[in-house]
């Protein structure tokens, strides 16, 4: 699961400015994927406790050999390399991506908590300024 910011609302001509010089459009997506990255974090929600046994599970680990780290999805939270265009994925790891959709969208028996959209909603501005920031100073640069 990766979320995506929609950078329309950032001035193309600044925009294209900054992907002329070395590093400018990449130095701008990996601040904006930081703070991205970080709001993903704090929305993530974790359950400390909870009443649910894994009997089944503990079971087979004993018998076998096996441990097991859970992992939670707050502590899995990844960011891709710049491709071309300087953009940059901000995700969840291999260990819970697959979880992570289920607590985003929810399930038959629960419904979704949508964390990713709130992510991307509280983060639009904050990214916007923040990559307008570095593109400036990258412009002013040339």
């Amino acid at each position: 699961m990766s979320v995506e910011v929609d950078m329309s609302g950032l001035d193309a001509m600044f925009r294209k400015l900054a992907y002329q010089t070395e590093s400018g459009g990449k130095k701008a997506s990996s601040v904006g994927a930081a703070i991205v990255a970080e709001k993903l974090k704090e929305n993530t929600p974790i359950e400390y406790t909870s009443d649910r046994k894994w009997k089944a599970q503990r079971k087979w680990e004993t018998e076998n050999g096996v441990t097991h780290e859970f992992k939670h999805m707050k502590d899995d939270i990844t960011l891709s390399a710049p491709n071309e265009l300087g953009e940059i994925e901000v995700k969840y790891g291999k260990d819970t991506a697959w979880r992570s959709r289920f607590v985003n969208d929810g399930t038959i028996k629960q419904d979704g908590q949508h964390f990713a959209e709130k992510t991307v909603t509280e983060t639009h501005e904050p990214v916007r300024v923040a990559m307008q920031e570095i593109i400036n100073k990258e412009v002013n640069g040339l």
